[in-house]
């Protein structure tokens, strides 16, 4: 039962859309950045790790579009979009952390 409660907060909410890009991204990776596209441009895209609902990074503020800097933990992400009907294209750019 605990598992299940367990497994149950690591997903996103049942109307947002899970992206996994674990196989995909470097695990010494610790962000990233996200150039987003939404269309029409007054909607909001909001992204943010399964599991942390509260924590997330909300983008374009009236503008067609933004770049996300974006923490990440397991490299999975939940996107939730403001408007049902609203078209967004998000496109990741992969490059490792600038350490100073």
């Amino acid at each position: 039962m605990e598992w299940l409660l367990v497994a149950a907060l690591l997903v996103c909410n049942s109307t947002d859309r899970l992206i996994d890009l674990r196989g995909k991204i470097s695990s010494a990776m610790k962000s990233m950045d996200f150039v987003v596209t939404v269309d029409p441009f007054y909607t909001r895209l909001y992204i943010y790790q399964p599991g942390d609902r509260e924590a997330f990074q909300p983008c374009c503020a009236d503008k067609r579009t933004s770049v996300i800097h974006v923490p990440v933990i397991d490299g999975r992400f939940c996107v939730r979009q403001s408007q049902p009907n609203m078209t967004w294209k998000i496109r990741a750019l992969l490059r490792p952390d600038i350490e100073m």
